[in-house]
């Protein structure tokens, strides 16, 4: 059985992520659209939208 998730989709994503980097971040925080006011707390966020990541999951609602 191969698995759900390959290396190489891993890496894609990460690569993906990466290009839009400056610097390499220490933390990374993921927030659904409901918490708004944590993300407007950030003093220099990177926003990477879902659909902008290959082989992420995309919003149906």
């Amino acid at each position: 059985m191969e698995p759900f998730v390959t290396m190489e989709v891993i890496e894609e994503a990460a690569a993906a992520v990466r290009r839009r980097l400056a610097d390499s971040p220490q933390v990374g925080i993921i927030l659904g659209s409901g918490l708004g006011g944590v993300a407007e707390a950030v003093e220099s966020a990177t926003v990477i939208p879902y659909t902008e990541i290959p082989h992420f999951p995309q919003a149906t609602v």
